[in-house]
């Protein structure tokens, strides 16, 4: 079984986002006014983001490049993805009863 050597619920501050995803803090701190990246309330300053976001992010910069979409349709294409991800391991236990 495959293991991480990190928590994705790792809170990071959004320079340290920024920075690895390679984009301006700017960008983060949008992300976030328009509720397409999700934070934790670590009772600081500014909110952190778990560290899954990166990945959210990643994948969000992707399709913008390869497909021309804006965060915005992103954020919706990676939610009906995880959506349908759901409904399929639902499904595959439902059929194992």
């Amino acid at each position: 079984m495959w293991t991480a050597d990190f928590e994705l619920d790792e809170p990071l501050t959004f320079d340290v986002v920024a920075g690895i995803v390679g984009a301006k803090r700017s960008l983060v701190v949008q992300l976030v006014q328009h509720g397409l990246i999700e934070t934790i309330d670590t009772g600081t300053d500014e909110p952190r983001l778990p560290r899954r976001v990166v990945v959210r992010i990643r994948r969000m910069q992707r399709l913008r490049r390869d497909l021309g979409v804006n965060f915005a349709g992103a954020a919706v294409i990676l939610d009906l993805v995880g959506r349908i991800e759901q409904l399929n391991r639902e499904l595959a236990e439902a059929q194992s009863k």
